[in-house]
C-alpha cells in the first residue's frame, strides 16, 4: 500500500508525500528477554518483552527520563543489548553486522534530541545522504516533497549551510525533515514539544495526524498532557529499570 502524507506551505496541509509500506501481518518490531545497560542516570532496562504492531502509538511514562530515552535509542537501534533478541518484520537483526543494522535504520524515524547531521557536510548534502548511499549515487538533488518541506518550515534557502551555521530550531526542523522523508516504517519521536516550538509544532502535528492515520507505529516521550492524549493508544510503563507495556 502507499502512505500519502498531505502537508502544506500555510497552516493546512496541500501536498502529498508519497510513502511505499508494504502491509504485514505480523508484529513490525519484536524485542525478547531484552536487557540494556544502566545509563550514567536512570536504572537501565532489565529482561523485558516488547512487540510493536501498525497502528500502536506507544507513550512512555517512566520514572526516570534516561531510562525512557534509553528505550527508543534501543527501538532505533543505537544501542546494543547485553541480552535478547531484537526481530523486525520477522527477523532478527545481527548487531555484530553493520549493513545489516543499517538496512533497519533506514526504516526508521529517531528525532530526539541526540539526533545529528555531519558536521563536515552542508544540510543538503545531509539530506540526500541515504540516498546517495543506497542508490549508489551521487548526482541526486532533494525531490520534490523534501524540497516543499523545507520550503514550508522556511529553511529551503539555507540549505548549502553547514549543520553549524543554523539556529537550533531551525536544524531541529532540518533533521525532522530528513527523518520524516525517509519513509519510516516506525517513528520514534523525544519531547517533540520541545525539539519543534511555536507555530510550526502545529504543522508538525498535522503531518503526524497523517503518519498515524496511515497506520505508521509510533513511540514517542511527551510531558505535553494533550499531545498524549491526543495521539497515544498505548502506554509503555517504566519503573525500576522493569518495562510493561498496557492498552489506554
Amino acid at each position: 500500500m502507499f502512505l500519502l502524507l498531505y502537508v502544506d506551505q500555510c497552516d493546512y496541509i496541500d501536498h502529498f508525500l508519497l510513502v511505499s509500506l508494504e502491509v504485514e501481518a505480523m508484529n513490525l518490531i519484536e524485542l525478547s528477554d531484552y536487557t540494556l545497560s544502566r545509563p550514567e542516570k536512570g536504572n537501565g532496562l532489565k529482561s523485558f518483552h516488547f512487540s510493536l504492531s501498525k497502528g500502536e502509538v506507544c507513550a512512555i511514562h517512566s520514572d526516570s527520563f534516561d531510562d525512557a530515552h534509553l528505550l527508543i535509542k534501543a527501538l532505533a537501534t543505537l544501542v546494543r543489548p547485553l541480552q535478547g533478541e531484537y526481530r523486525f518484520h520477522g527477523q532478527a537483526i545481527e548487531f555484530s553486522d553493520y549493513r545489516n543494522v543499517l538496512s533497519c535504520k533506514k526504516k526508521i524515524g529517531y528525532i530526539a534530541s541526540d539526533s545529528a547531521m555531519l558536521s563536515n557536510k552542508t544540510v543538503r548534502e545531509n539530506l540526500l545522504l541515504s540516498r546517495c548511499y543506497f542508490e549508489n549515487s551521487l548526482l541526486l538533488d532533494l525531490d520534490e516533497n523534501v524540497s516543499r518541506l523545507c520550503s514550508i518550515f522556511g529553511i529551503r534557502n539555507k540549505l548549502d549551510l553547514l549543520p553549524s551555521e543554523f539556529n537550533l530550531l531551525d536544524l531541529r526542523i532540518a533533521i525532522s525533515i530528513r527523518e520524516l522523508t525517509k519513509s519510516p516504517e516506525l517513528l520514534l519521536l523525544e519531547r517533540p514539544e520541545d525539539f519543534i516550538k511555536h507555530s510550526r509544532f502545529d504543522l508538525f502535528m498535522e503531518i503526524l495526524k497523517d503518519v498515524i492515520l496511515f497506520q505508521v507505529p509510533v513511540v514517542f516521550i511527551s510531558y505535553d498532557i494533550n499531545f498524549v492524549e491526543r495521539f497515544s493508544n498505548k502506554k509503555i510503563l517504566i519503573s525500576g529499570g522493569r518495562l510493561q507495556s498496557v492498552s489506554k
